[in-house]
């Protein structure tokens, strides 16, 4: 697997190497880890001031005070990994490094603003996101795994998002550990009232998102959408558990969003797996994006999956 790690020198940064380096299983596959680091472009005022040579020396003194630690940090957890300093505006610099390195993967440490907050602040994440179809693993926490097998949530809902997201997982099984505990998450949003029994649905607690075994009145559509990533699940050899879910009262894409961050903390998740369409801060606000519902609402990592839309830079 190629990953692409970008480094600054933050908490943040630290607790992506420190993931990566939490992947023994992974590590055992021999990974290609790029460690980048973005200077910004000086303007031609400061050049002129210090001298062309002068500027890219102290750039690359700064990159080196950012990338030396890092790659001895991954060094000592048997990671060996290359390093390199681009300069330009970070979202575009990092989007455009991965496309050119063909990464299958871009890890970055977050705050863990919510969607508003990241819109006011400029989160570097959402950033990324929005200007990048690569896939993203946003690490919320700077605690990483203590095992290598992992427990993953993967979140379906029969959209090519979901598809996309199943293929990821499948074909980079290794990041997750050599026998991880996968569990295929679908959560009905506000299901039509002809349903026959959605009354009785409709009356349980917010707080109980969980289908019962004998709730059988949505089984068809449950069945419906995890038909195909069962059948991929299954052609690769891997084992999950089914998660049925209906949302938590919100309706919509916060409802959704709500189900799937609250069964994450439930079931004590190490991570989470989902597609997005992949929309900037404020349009995800305005729409009420699941992904940006579940990153507001839990820490747990969360890898988010594109697809390349009409008119995407990278």
């Amino acid at each position: 697997m190629k990953i692409l790690i970008p480094v600054d020198g933050s908490d943040q940064a630290n607790a992506a190497l420190d993931f990566v380096a939490s992947r023994s299983t992974l590590i055992g596959q021999a990974p290609q880890v790029h460690l980048l680091n973005v200077q910004p472009t000086l303007s031609v005022r400061v050049r002129r001031a210090v001298g062309s040579e002068e500027a890219k020396a102290f750039q690359r003194a700064q990159a080196d005070e950012v990338l030396l630690p890092a790659v001895a940090r991954l060094k000592r957890a048997g990671v060996p990994a290359k390093a390199s300093c681009v300069l330009g505006n970070r979202p575009d610099a990092i989007g455009a490094v991965a496309v050119r390195g063909h990464a299958d993967l871009i890890v970055m440490g977050s705050r863990g603003h919510s969607g508003l907050k990241g819109l006011l602040f400029g989160s570097m994440t959402n950033a990324v996101l929005a200007g990048c179809t690569k896939p993203l693993l946003i690490v919320r926490s700077a605690k990483a795994p203590r095992r290598d097998a992992l427990a993953v949530g993967v979140a379906v809902d029969g959209s090519r998002y979901g598809q996309a997201a199943v293929r990821w997982a499948i074909e980079h099984r290794d990041l997750f550990g050599a026998e991880p505990r996968i569990e295929l998450i679908h959560v009905i949003d506000s299901p039509p009232s002809t349903l026959p029994g959605f009354e009785r649905l409709a009356l349980r607690a917010p707080s109980d998102p969980a289908l019962a075994e004998d709730d059988h009145a949505l089984a068809p559509l449950f069945a419906k959408v995890m038909a195909g990533a069962l059948k991929r699940f299954a052609k690769a050899g891997m084992k999950v558990t089914l998660v049925r879910l209906l949302d938590a009262g919100a309706g919509g894409g916060a409802g959704v969003g709500d189900a799937i961050a609250a069964h994450a903390r439930k079931r004590q998740l190490d991570l989470l797996v989902m597609g997005s369409h992949g929309q900037g801060a404020f349009k995800s606000l305005v729409l009420g994006s699941v992904a940006m519902r579940v990153a507001s609402r839990c820490d747990k990592p969360l890898l988010l999956v594109r697809e390349p839309q009409r008119g995407s830079r990278f």
